[in-house]
């Protein structure tokens, strides 16, 4: 069972792999990104990435960054 004790009021998501909850549009920019090694190849973050990816776009021609 996860641990929701370290959960902050914008965290939607729960990461299979490392067992923590965050925001979903940082699993959509590690795997956009290629960011994490470990996060290569993971279907929770391709499901992210479709989920957000037109937040990504803006953000990326912005100039602005997701991750806390």
């Amino acid at each position: 069972m996860a641990d929701t004790s370290q959960r902050e009021s914008d965290d939607d998501f729960f990461c299979l792999r490392y067992q923590v909850w965050y925001p979903s549009v940082d699993c959509a920019f590690r795997t956009f990104h290629r960011t994490c090694a470990g996060c290569n190849d993971c279907e929770q973050g391709r499901f992210n990435l479709k989920r957000h990816h037109a937040t990504l776009l803006r953000v990326r021609a912005r100039g602005l960054t997701l991750t806390r």
